[in-house]
């Protein structure tokens, strides 16, 4: 085969399909562009020395990324191979040996590798320089610019090397299906109907795919622990996918039969075509459309959990610290005369060197229990503060101390609590079992003093003697026992500076924590933990959103492009049977929509029934406010419902451009 046809043969096939070739070719670059960017940020020396948690951040953001994105471009190649097969099978039959056109798909696959590094590179950088300045500023960092982000020509080699790799995996794969195929092998694989699975297997598959969904939809209903909600979310998604695909392989053919049993339906010239059009789709896209429903359903609530904790941030800030300053001292103030001195001293010298408001003091009993629903608080064995899926993390405190710290005044009864937290398993008990004797539960909406790990619970106590006898028996197992309970108390001292600048004070800061071996938190640099820590979780987010998007788009495209050449098969079939075009396009558009919209509209259900756990896994953030969870989630279903639809609409004009080419 001479050059000149070899290149001819290579054009041609180009121009025949490009409308699968060059949304391959675009996602492989946006996906590998995003790969640049990842790996020049990781290596930036800005990034590098700004931020210790970052790289480790985008690290994560890149595995997920480089996992979802070789499914995708497995599943492209798959789908591209498969409308090859055909033409690889004539030009066999016409002549054409094997090794031509393995020829033909090394020059391709050179081009494509030459086309997808260019548009990579340059986009990569170039797009690279609007996210370096995104996260810094999700970070809060200032001081940045232009030259932090030089050009990484070690990120860019990795990058091309991984493209080389991924391009030579795919060729090596495609070789590999036409090695032991014959052309007639081909063609009839080509031609090939997916095959009706038996009633008895489908209506197994119902009972599975029912079971394991309202299984999936109980455990994201129950009430739990954070950190049980985070390891039960991990059950919720395998159970719902499984009943995903299970009710796509047999709900909608069962549903379509038992329609068809119906002779006033089924025989009405309105609903015989749709009816018997949706059962042969249903039997061959199933496992396509129960895919294009979990990319939805995790692209949904990826996007929201990266909204909702974005939003939450500054809320987490004030959740933690009201003021600007928070002193903390080991003993309690009020009755450890080590403390006392302690703290006067300490207010001393902070007025000597700062204009304050006033000082706010409490303390508090921070003790590690063991948790069992609904409301009984069990003494822990152990003394640690591992974190399982059972812990609740107690910080005890009278009712005299509250108030001193909250405009809005407590008062509780004798054999009463109040209980202050953002975990939902607490806020909705009216009684507890604590020491082994039963308690009145007071729920407080104030601000909330327990700190921001999962499972924390403020206890309000009416008096110091059921503060004392609480301490003793979750640090003793007995209510009376106080030896050692002096390690578990502390004491607080909130204060905010009155003047504008307060750089004075933060370089006293290390010195008084020092003098006085106690810790003094600023809320400038817990908000900027609070920006750099969620920061990065955000970028990861945005990372896998992007990903997931570009694979929904990719599978709704094929699909269409699949669909397009079906049903231009049985336009023609239909034509010559007599059927008039109007009949023929009202039907067809009738089956293409519901095939479309059912995807949306599941994935929509499953994050309705999933948002109780979502939430509660969100509290491991510590983003717990129900108004920014349930607005950005409303958000991101129109949002995605509405992106959906776009997406929908380009890939729909690939569809009606091959059906109408050939009628």
């Amino acid at each position: 085969m001479t050059i000149h046809m070899l290149w001819k043969m290579i054009t041609q096939n180009f121009k025949m399909q490009r409308h699968v070739i060059m949304p391959f070719i675009l996602a492989l670059s946006i996906m590998f562009a995003t790969e640049f960017i990842l790996l020049s940020l990781n290596m930036n020396d800005y990034v590098q020395k700004r931020s210790q948690l970052l790289p480790i951040f985008i690290s994560v953001g890149n595995f997920f990324m480089s996992v979802l994105g070789f499914i995708f471009i497995l599943y492209a190649n798959r789908f591209m191979m498969k409308r090859r097969q055909q033409e690889l099978a004539m030009n066999m039959i016409l002549g054409m040996e094997k090794k031509h056109f393995r020829m033909i798909m090394l020059v391709e696959m050179v081009y494509q590798y030459v086309l997808i590094a260019v548009i990579s590179i340059t986009g990569g950088y170039l797009f690279g320089v609007l996210i370096f300045m995104l996260m810094n500023k999700l970070m809060h960092q200032t001081g940045m610019s232009l030259l932090d982000y030089p050009f990484d020509v070690k990120a860019m080699s990795i990058t091309l090397i991984i493209l080389a790799a991924v391009m030579l995996f795919l060729f090596l794969i495609n070789n590999l299906k036409i090695l032991f195929q014959s052309p007639i092998k081909l063609i009839h694989q080509r031609q090939r109907a997916e095959r009706k699975l038996p009633k008895f297997v489908l209506y197994v598959l119902l009972v599975i795919g029912v079971v394991t969904l309202f299984s999936s939809y109980h455990i994201a209903l129950s009430n739990q622990m954070v950190l049980r909600s985070l390891y039960n979310l991990f059950g919720a998604i395998g159970l719902v996918m499984i009943g995903t695909y299970c009710l796509y392989l047999s709900l909608g053919v069962l549903l379509l039969d038992w329609l068809k049993r119906i002779p006033k339906l089924y025989y009405n010239p309105k609903y015989f075509f749709t009816i018997s059009g949706l059962q042969s789709r249903m039997n061959s896209n199933a496992i396509g459309l129960a895919s294009i429903t979990m990319l939805c359903t995790f692209l949904i609530v990826t996007v929201g959990m990266t909204i909702s904790t974005y939003r939450g941030i500054s809320y987490q800030v004030d959740s933690i610290m009201s003021d600007q300053y928070r002193v903390s001292i080991d003993g309690n103030l009020h009755n450890n005369k080590k403390t006392q001195e302690k703290v006067r001293h300490l207010e001393r010298d902070i007025k000597d060197h700062a204009k304050v408001d006033f000082f706010k003091k409490n303390a508090v009993s921070l003790i590690a229990v063991d948790y069992k629903q609904p409301g009984l608080f069990k003494h822990r064995n152990n003394k640690d503060y591992s974190m399982t899926i059972n812990s609740a993390y107690l910080v005890i405190m009278t009712q005299h101390d509250y108030n001193e710290l909250n405009t809005k005044k407590v008062k509780l009864r004798h054999g009463e609590l109040g209980f202050e937290s953002l975990n939902q398993p607490f806020k909705k008990l009216r009684t507890a079992t604590m020491m082994g004797d039963k308690f009145n539960i007071k729920q407080i909406d104030g601000h909330n003093y327990s700190y921001p790990v999962p499972g924390s619970l403020t206890i309000i106590t009416p008096d110091d003697k059921t503060f004392q006898q609480l301490t003793n028996y979750y640090v003793n197992a007995d209510k009376n026992d106080h030896h050692g309970t002096q390690k578990v108390q502390n004491t607080f001292i909130h204060f905010n500076i009155m003047t504008k600048h307060t750089s004075d004070f933060d370089k006293l800061k290390n010195t008084l924590m020092q003098r006085y071996k106690v810790s003094i938190d600023d809320k400038k640099e817990v908000a900027g933990t609070l920006y750099e820590i969620n920061g990065g979780l955000i970028f990861i987010g945005t990372v896998v959103s992007i990903i997931l998007f570009i694979g929904t788009f990719l599978m709704m495209y094929y699909k269409n492009v699949a669909e397009g050449y079906e049903d231009r098969k049985n336009y023609q079939i239909m034509q010559q049977v007599g059927i008039d075009n109007d009949r023929i396009k009202d039907t067809i558009n009738k089956q293409i929509i519901w095939i479309f919209a059912l995807p949306i509209i599941v994935a929509t259900i499953h994050v309705i029934f999933a948002s109780k756990i979502i939430y509660n896994v969100l509290g491991i953030l510590n983003v717990n406010h129900v108004g920014v969870f349930v607005t950005s989630y409303v958000g991101v279903i129109i949002s995605i419902v509405a992106m959906y639809a776009l997406m929908y609409w380009i890939t729909s004009r690939i569809y009606y451009m091959i059906v109408n080419r050939y009628h």
